[in-house]
């Protein structure tokens, strides 16, 4: 096959075989010559990519001299402007600045106060609604222009004016991208394609040490709590819930014949349904306490409510309050007993990275079956506690706490 051009057309010859191209490439070439003074052959590469050129020119309609003049200048612009991006990019950028200016604008201080309103009218949990009130209300305060002009450098300057460090900004950075995507959904951002929250870089975070409580500590804590609040301590220390799902759950929930606790997909943080194992202790501490039906857990205005009276029952005790320290033990204590991070990850509805890496303290097999079989005693303890025992777990049985003294039990009591 011979490929040449002629009266600006390409043109191909089969030849039967080499020996007849050869000839026929002479004849042909002597034929160009005689008719113009600016030929000159091709070879067998050079004409496949002409060929290649011509193809994807053709369904633009674009000829192959006015791609070629159109690429070099904007390649000549992009150079006087010291810029070293690709004509790709460049159009990409361009269709995203027309787009822009199509939407409609809506000032940052409005979406955010669209954006709570939903939260309510989907009823999340006050607990949520009253941590994206706090951050993004703040965030409200220092951009009064229009969302859509908010980059990712603008927040990056914010946080960094707000001191916001390692978890803390992390957790705004979530609340500013849940909104940009809420904005999006609304049309006040420009669809199928990155907000300027997402592009807010993630603080290394180390985390805190993880702290829990003791077999002990859980036992005293449990006693002292108005007995309203035994519900919640008890899911959270023995199930692992979250307080926040803890709060949503109605009795109708908890079956404490079959032994589970069933969280609903709107109750459910992430919005997964999962089902609970109710452990031995933790039914006969729910027993007092449960109905058929109504909140496990009072609902309260605000979380200072709840720390307050959390507050009481810990100066009763002399046990330091510990940061989420009901679910943590929870993690730390049924993985050493169960020695399954997916099944316990599971449980939680969590992964296992962050099993290990947020929620889990290192304790022995035996400390952990001594936490699992902290029972209520007989009757609750009136008296201020004075003093502390140490070494509850080394009881090696299930134990009742009760006036500063641990007693304990035999299997008959255990199952009266």
């Amino acid at each position: 096959m011979l490929a040449y051009y002629a009266d600006g057309k390409r043109k191909l010859v089969k030849c039967q075989n080499r020996e007849t191209g050869r000839q026929r490439a002479k004849e042909i070439i002597e034929q160009l010559v005689a008719g113009s003074a600016h030929v000159r052959t091709v070879s067998a590469r050079e004409a496949a990519l002409l060929e290649f050129c011509m193809s994807t020119l053709g369904p633009l309609g674009i000829s192959l001299s006015e791609a070629i003049r159109e690429f070099a200048d904007a390649r000549r612009i992009l150079k006087e402007a010291s810029e070293s991006a690709s004509l790709v990019e460049v159009s990409a950028f361009f269709i995203r600045e027309s787009q822009k200016r199509k939407i409609p604008r809506k000032a940052f201080p409005e979406v955010v106060a669209e954006f709570l309103d939903d939260l309510k009218k989907k009823e999340r949990s006050y607990r949520h609604w009253g941590d994206c009130h706090a951050r993004l209300g703040k965030a409200a305060k220092a951009f009064k222009g229009g969302i859509l002009d908010v980059t990712a450098s603008d927040l990056e300057a914010w946080l960094d004016s707000i001191k916001a460090r390692g978890r803390n900004r992390n957790n705004y950075r979530g609340s500013l991208t849940t909104l940009f995507s809420f904005a999006r959904k609304r049309g006040y951002l420009p669809r199928n394609a990155p907000t300027e929250a997402e592009y807010i870089t993630l603080a290394t975070d180390r985390g805190n040490p993880i702290r829990i409580y003791t077999p002990e500590q859980i036992g005293e804590i449990l006693h002292f709590l108005p007995a309203r609040w035994v519900p919640l301590a008890a899911i959270g220390a023995f199930a692992g819930l979250r307080a926040a799902e803890i709060h949503r759950l109605d009795w109708k929930d908890v079956n404490l014949g079959e032994g589970h606790i069933v969280v609903d997909r709107h109750k459910d943080k992430t919005g997964r349904r999962r089902i609970v194992p109710i452990l031995p202790n933790l039914k006969a501490w729910l027993l007092p306490h449960a109905h058929n039906e109504g909140w496990v857990c009072p609902h309260y205005s605000h979380d200072s409510t709840l720390l307050i009276e959390f507050s009481k029952a810990f100066k009763k005790t002399g046990i330091v309050s510990v940061h989420n320290g009901f679910r943590h033990s929870f993690a730390s204590h049924r993985l050493a007993v169960i020695k399954s991070a997916d099944e316990v990850a599971l449980e939680m509805n969590t992964s296992p990275r962050k099993l290990f890496q947020n929620y889990r303290e290192l304790v022995t097999e035996k400390v952990a079956l001594s936490y699992f079989n902290v029972f209520p005693a007989a009757k609750r303890p009136k008296k201020k506690r004075t003093s502390l025992t140490q070494d509850l777990a080394a009881a090696g049985s299930p134990v009742r706490v009760k006036s500063g003294k641990k007693l304990p039990l035999s299997e008959e009591s255990m199952a009266a």
